[in-house]
Formats: C-alpha cells, structure tokens, sequence
C-alpha cells in the first residue's frame, strides 16, 4: 500500500488505486462477504487515519503514457507514482521495492521523494 503526504495540507492521503488495491488484497486473502469487505477497506482507511483523494482518471492515464518510458515501472507502480505527482505530494511513502529501487529517478523526473517501507 501506498500512502501520499501532501504537503499543502499537511495530511496523509491515499489514492483511489490504494482504496482499489486494498479491496483486492483483502478479498484475496479473506473470505469475507462483499459487505463485509466493504466494511474492512473503510475500517482500515480509518484506522490509519487517511484521506482519500480523488485523481481524475484521464490525467493520470495521460501522464503515465508520457512518463512510463522513464522509470520503467510495473502499470501499477507507475500508477501510484503518477497519482501521487498529479496529486502534489511532495513524499510517498512504499511498500514496493521496485518502486524503492528507482527513489532516485523518481526524485529527479517528478521532484517526488520516495520513503522505502520494505520489510
């Protein structure tokens, strides 16, 4: 999962894709009823004390297109890397090691700094 500190309004956001990824994973890995997932994703949104922001689909898809040749991130990668940058984030906080791995790409392509998280 992927969390955004945008700094303009010093808050931690997430994006859709995050939102979209969390029912993903806990549907995966849980047998649970669709409102009961529904139920998980919010609580957890909750609980870690997020905002979600809203990315206009179209932009993001614009902007990946032009980027994607740069970072040479996976679709979803590249996805949340965008979001973040469409989204004004100054820090991305990752999970992802591939996206961890190109921190100092991202840095100079998108003046986005990326916070390893990996386990």
């Amino acid at each position: 999962m992927y969390i955004i500190d945008r700094c303009c309004r010093d808050k931690l956001i997430i994006s859709q894709i995050v939102v979209l990824e969390l029912y993903s994973i806990f549907s995966r890995v849980m047998s649970i009823s669709d409102v009961g997932l529904e139920a998980l994703v919010n609580y957890t949104i909750k609980r870690c004390g997020v905002n979600i922001a809203y990315v206009d689909w179209d932009k993001l898809y614009g902007q990946a297109l032009s980027y994607a040749n740069k970072p040479k991130l996976k679709t979803l990668d590249l996805l949340h890397t965008i979001a973040a940058y469409i989204l004004g984030a100054k820090v991305m906080f990752s999970f992802d090691k591939d996206i961890n791995r190109r921190s100092i790409v991202i840095k100079d392509l998108l003046g986005l700094d990326v916070i390893g998280l990996e386990k």
